[in-house]
């Protein structure tokens, strides 16, 4: 991306994805809602790659294990993406 998002704007997206790829209301998704509670491992290695695509972004599968909330993947996209 040419110009990083702000950071509201980056949740928001996250957000989205996460309900629209799991069908649910985006109000069930919180920055403390756990992945291991809301999807599988297989709706969240799908996500990661949404948000790679989303943010233009790589995320490495060490650091898509270490992301264990909404919180923790909205901020290393952030950091992601300003050392980009």
């Amino acid at each position: 991306m040419s110009e990083p998002l702000p950071d509201a704007e980056i949740e928001a997206k996250v957000v989205e994805a996460i309900a629209d790829q799991l069908g649910i209301p985006k109000s069930d998704v919180t920055p403390t809602s756990e992945f291991n509670a809301i999807c599988d491992s297989l709706d969240k290695a799908e996500l990661m790659m949404e948000f790679e695509d989303l943010f233009e972004i790589s995320i490495t599968d060490d650091s898509a294990t270490k992301l264990t909330t909404v919180s923790d993947a909205v901020r290393y996209i952030q950091r992601t993406m300003k050392e980009s």
